[in-house]
């Protein structure tokens, strides 16, 4: 199956929206296994602008400011268009089509009545039309004596609009009935500039997917309590939260550490909870068994919800502070004094320290549980309730599982797509 997204484009503009738009589409497309072909106009440049697409020039012979002209050659133009583009789809073997504003924009009239009168004959390829304003630029009335084949509904075609508010205005604009309407998002590509270290973590386990993602940077030093995250969020999955843990474990190749690094794993994997340790990316990239790029640290804690910090002994815990300013949900230890400073900012619970917190002098605080799993079921309650009800942390997840380009292709690009290909 080959698809097709048609625009006018004559490069790409970074600062339009549109081409954003489109060249996620490529991205979701050719990730799904899809090299589409992108229909252009000449000026169109040479380079692999969208990596995977394939550029095919059309023209729509004279073309306005953004305004509906038609002259004596209007209709030799559109003729013309109309087999060049016939062509090409049935030489790429094109069965779905994307168009962006084809109906709407006055500059683009003239694909409008190729596209009609090759949907009118060609059951067989269908349309899926996008339009990028919720203006009513009355384009069909202004095209005179091609008018009427611009009236009416569109054959063989779907109309898609962004998210469900704008469904009844549009349905009503473009002649089309509810079950010819389908709602996809416009896509963003949130990892676009990360580190591929952590591009190929999120992507290789389907990050997107989560519903709390927990960063925690730490050398294997087993006063930092990773284990409690585990417990943790193994509570959470319980309450029917997909909860993922990401440990950046720098300096932490040997001795006890790599020790304490295969007993979290086996409390993971007994616990049900996925865990991801950057050091495996060794495996790979040599250098990430000992330690990550900074950005990647970064990177990660963008993609994030939470900092879930156990530790037993800090002095200024760098780590805070960088999850802070990522706008990452803070579940701090009370009984270590420091983190005392953020309360009202974050949750508090006790997880023990090396900090006797009767004087605030070196000692210990050992904080016993009657129920230990309660307790951390309690935890993952305070997780809970910050992904719910902090509305910074809960669009964070909203955009994640909605708005990524993960979340378009596979919740509503690819089914729409799917549906009419065959």
């Amino acid at each position: 199956m080959t698809v097709a997204i048609l625009t006018d484009f004559i490069g790409h503009d970074p600062a339009y929206s549109l081409c954003g738009v489109v060249a996620n589409q490529a991205k979701m497309l050719v990730a799904g296994g899809i090299n589409p072909v992108l229909f252009v106009r000449k000026g169109w440049p040479d380079r692999d602008t969208y990596p995977g697409c394939k550029a095919v020039v059309l023209d729509p012979g004279k073309t306005g400011t953004n305004t509906v002209e038609v002259t004596e050659e209007s209709g030799e133009e559109i003729s013309s268009l109309e087999k060049s583009l016939e062509a090409h789809l049935e030489d790429n073997g094109i069965r779905v089509v994307l168009t962006h504003d084809v109906i709407y924009q006055p500059n683009l009239w003239k694909y409008h009545v190729a596209v009609r009168r090759i949907a009118q004959r060609r059951s067989d390829v269908h349309w899926l039309n996008w339009v990028h304003s919720s203006t009513d630029m009355g384009v069909a009335r202004k095209t005179k004596q091609f008018a009427r084949e611009l009236m009416g509904p569109f054959p063989n075609s779907t109309l898609v609009v962004m998210h469900q508010e704008e469904m009844l205005r549009k349905r009503n604009l473009y002649n089309y009935e509810f079950d010819q309407t389908v709602v996809v998002p416009n896509a963003i590509d949130f990892t676009e500039d990360y580190h591929p270290w952590a591009k190929e973590i999120i992507a290789e386990n389907d990050m997107w997917r989560a519903d709390a993602i927990a960063v925690y940077p730490c050398r294997l030093d087993r006063g930092k309590q990773p284990e409690i995250i585990i417990e943790v969020f193994e509570q959470l999955r319980l309450l029917g939260y997909d909860a993922r843990v990401v440990i950046v474990d720098f300096h932490s190749v040997g001795g006890d550490k790599a020790k304490y690094r295969r007993e979290l794993k086996a409390q993971a994997a007994r616990g049900g909870v996925p865990v991801y340790f950057t050091s495996d990316l060794g495996s790979k990239y040599k250098p990430a068994e000992y330690h990550v790029p900074h950005k990647v640290v970064m990177d990660l804690m963008d993609y994030s919800d939470l900092l879930v910090h156990p530790s037993k002994s800090e002095s200024d815990p760098l780590i805070l502070p960088e999850a802070a300013w990522k706008r990452c949900g803070l579940i701090l230890n009370y009984d270590l004094p420091y983190f005392r400073l953020y309360d009202g900012l974050a949750l508090l619970y006790k997880f023990s320290s090396n900090i006797d917190i009767a004087t605030g002098l070196p000692g210990e605080t050992n904080t016993g549980y009657s129920d230990r799993s309660g307790y951390m079921r309690s935890v993952a309650g305070g997780c809970a309730f910050v992904l719910r009800h902090n509305p910074i942390a809960r669009l964070h997840v909203q955009m994640r599982q909605s708005r990524s380009v993960e979340a378009v292709w596979a919740k509503s690009l690819w089914p729409v797509i799917s549906r009419f290909s065959l």
